[in-house]
């Protein structure tokens, strides 16, 4: 079973108060700090998710012309 949001956030804010110490009166920071911090990991996954699926998008395009995707190479001459 999929652990839900708000739990990862309490318990990543967990770890953040234990790390620092055990402060008293930082909870809410805390809180919005693992919650920020859990928000960049999704988002960065996503992210990854569009540029790998723009690559594959890419070669398939590649492959459907027949082309190498050598686009820096200039033609070769014929002599």
């Amino acid at each position: 079973m999929a652990i839900d949001k708000h739990e990862q956030i309490r318990r990543r804010a967990y770890e953040i108060w234990e790390d620092e110490g055990r402060p008293d009166g930082a909870a809410m920071r805390h809180w919005l700090q693992a919650s920020d911090e859990l928000e960049e990991d999704n988002e960065h996954e996503t992210l990854q998710d569009l540029i790998d699926e723009d690559d594959r998008d890419d070669e398939a395009m590649l492959h459907a012309a027949g082309e190498s995707g050598d686009f820096g190479r200039p033609p070769p001459r014929s002599v």
